[in-house]
């Protein structure tokens, strides 16, 4: 899976290589998963098996979230950072800029409902 999901992988790698090895960076494992702590108010981003969180969002359930993110990656292989990585990034921009004019909950839009659901997150936020 690692080569099938190369480019998610690749980055999330040496993302995880540089920020727990050189940074020192606190990391657990989940279930397949490799979760960082890098600290900050950011959120949290997933790159295949390598999820990185900031201060809100580590030994969270929010990570059930970023899991199912995972999971995406897993069903779409090297098409994830088209289909739902790049279209997440852009939501999650717009939402922070004007999120209360949306009407709508950060996980209504398509890639965060189905990472929700991958992951078995629950949230009352919609």
């Amino acid at each position: 899976m690692f080569v099938l999901e190369f480019p998610q992988n690749i980055i999330g790698f040496i993302a995880y290589i540089i920020l727990t090895k050189m940074r020192k960076c606190p990391h657990c494992k989940y279930l397949d998963a490799y979760i960082t702590h890098v600290n900050g108010k950011w959120g949290a981003i997933s790159l295949s098996k390598y999820i990185f969180a900031d201060d809100s969002c580590y030994n969270t359930d929010i990570i059930k979230h970023e899991y199912g993110h995972r999971k995406q990656s897993q069903l779409l292989l090297f098409t994830y950072l088209f289909i739902i990585g790049l279209p997440s990034l852009i939501w999650c921009g717009l939402y922070r800029l004007n999120g209360k004019k949306f009407g709508k909950s950060y996980y209504w839009f398509y890639s965060e409902a189905w990472a929700n659901q991958l992951g078995d997150f629950h949230t009352n936020r919609g």
